[in-house]
């Protein structure tokens, strides 16, 4: 991890490339019931302040062990929480 100011802009670029994809989807998709889509764009944007709570808050301040095992989770859970929500929006 280059630093705290590159993880935040990826996490705002990952969160708002999903919601795109979100948009696009109902757009090309005017089947799918609009509260699907509005579900899982607002369960993006709340795990998108969940992540930047988090990364302004790191464990252990003086251990640096301790801090990237600390944003490495953050990372983590990025990429599972992620994953399932776009599988969630293609499922029918």
């Amino acid at each position: 991890m280059a630093s705290r100011k590159e993880l935040k802009k990826n996490i705002h670029y990952i969160t708002f490339e999903l919601i795109s994809e979100c948009l696009v989807y109902q757009h090309f998709h005017p089947d799918t019931p609009v509260e699907k889509t509005d579900n899982i764009i607002e369960q993006l944007i709340l795990h998108r302040n969940d992540y930047l709570a988090r990364v302004n808050k790191p464990d252990g301040k003086d251990n640096k062990a301790l801090v990237k095992k600390h944003y490495r989770a953050i990372i983590d859970d990025i990429k599972s929480k992620t994953i399932p929500l776009l599988d969630e929006l293609q499922d029918k």
